[in-house]
């Protein structure tokens, strides 16, 4: 409203400036040639040239058209089929996200010759072909696509590979990926595309080396990275276990699993990863490194499971490891099997008190712990039966509070 009312104010200027002049002067123009005299004043003759420059300017235009129809024509009928390949091209993008698959592609190819950039039309097309498992037709609209726009040569790409994850043919897709990951290295979408593949085709080696990347760029937050460290880690240990099985030395094998843990760093923020990494070295006979690497993530983070292992520990000197056991237990006093591991140290010592203790201990802070049936066989090896048997009836009356409720036979 303010843009019409400042060029009214502009119109009105110019015409009142205009008929000032006009008043003040009009001018006279005379023009003679051939016997012919036309007088007028400036003005007049000034209009009569405006005139007359739109006159010509429409005759030309009605000219082009009577001379040259077929151009003429071919122009008013290219802008009506552009519209309206556009208006379908956009029906045809609406009825591919609503899921119409047939006539998503039928629209899209048909409007596809008529518009500025048909890449768009053949891509979705193809994605709706796809759907409708067409993909013989779906790989001819993509090889379309790039032969409308060559240079667009990653957005096909990345269409293509994504219906290859489609219909399942993750090698292609996996081919398909990697020529995409060359040229663009930090594409997230494609990264986690990768990743997808990769474990669609259990090669966790080529997942590993891509954990670096993932984490540099921040592709998946800390749980999600965990989960995907940990499939990995357990799927390359039983490669590792299996090899164990074949006669492998224990320390070609201690040593490839070392390198598997250093590589998924992640994995030491788990218990239960920490616990079965121990697990592993102590299997592999490699107590030493079991020992320090407990000690060590122990001393960084607390796990009643971890501490657990270093009870397992049979080669090692029994006198270091309790001394370590009884350090940490000034802090984790009720860690119960912390107490469990220092009585079974304890008693590898042959210090018998010092072993009942511990395991009384262990078993006040929790009932169900294996302190129950090592303080049961200890005070049955002292000679105290009595004592021993009644740990057994404790147990049992445990035991029993856990059975369900089931009918059983009468008595007679």
């Amino acid at each position: 409203m303010r843009k019409l009312l400042f060029i009214l104010v502009i119109v009105m200027a110019i015409g009142g400036v205009l008929g000032l002049l006009m008043r003040q002067d009009s001018g006279y123009v005379l023009i003679a040639y051939n016997g012919v005299t036309i007088e007028t004043s400036v003005w007049v003759l000034v209009a009569a040239l405006i005139v007359a420059l739109f006159v010509l300017s429409w005759v030309k235009r009605i000219l082009f058209i009577i001379l040259r129809p077929s151009n003429s024509l071919s122009r008013i009928t290219d802008n009506l089929a552009s519209k309206r390949a556009t208006k379908n091209t956009i029906r045809g993008m609406l009825e591919l996200v609503g899921g119409n698959w047939r006539k998503a592609e039928k629209l899209l190819t048909n409007s596809a010759n008529n518009v500025a950039y048909p890449l768009i039309n053949y891509i979705g097309a193809a994605y709706a072909a796809n759907e409708q498992d067409e993909h013989e037709r779906s790989k001819a609209l993509l090889r379309t696509a790039h032969k409308s726009s060559p240079e667009a040569e990653f957005a096909i790409g990345f269409a293509q590979s994504q219906i290859q994850m489609r219909q399942g043919h993750y090698e292609g897709a996996l081919a398909s990926l990697i020529r995409l990951q060359k040229l663009k290295p930090k594409h997230r979408q494609i990264l986690k595309m990768l990743v997808a593949v990769y474990t669609k085709l259990k090669d966790w080696d080529a997942l590993l080396e891509l954990t670096p990347t993932l984490k540099k760029e921040g592709i998946f937050d800390n749980d999600n990275m965990l989960e995907l460290e940990k499939n990995a880690f357990l799927a390359l240990l039983n490669k590792i276990t299996f090899r164990n099985k074949l006669g492998e030395s224990n320390k070609e094998l201690v040593t490839d699993v070392e390198k598997l843990w250093n590589k998924l760093d992640t994995l030491s923020q788990d218990d239960h990863m920490r616990q079965l990494y121990a697990q592993t070295l102590i299997s592999f006979k490699d107590e030493e490194k079991a020992e320090s690497f407990i000690r060590h993530s122990l001393n960084k983070k607390w796990s009643n499971d971890l501490i657990y292992e270093y009870g397992n520990l049979r080669e090692l000197a029994a006198k270091k490891l309790l001394a370590n056991c009884e350090n940490w237990l000034k802090k984790e006093t009720s860690s119960a099997n912390l107490l469990l591991v220092c009585g079974r140290l304890s008693q590898s010592l042959r210090l018998w008190g010092k072993a009942k203790d511990y395991y009384e201990q262990a078993f006040s802070l929790d009932s169900q712990n294996e302190a129950l049936a090592e303080l049961s066989r200890l005070l049955k090896a002292m000679g105290d039966t009595k004592a021993s048997q009644d740990i057994v009836m404790v147990s049992l009356n445990q035991a029993s509070n856990r059975l369900k409720t089931l009918p059983l036979p009468q008595e007679h």
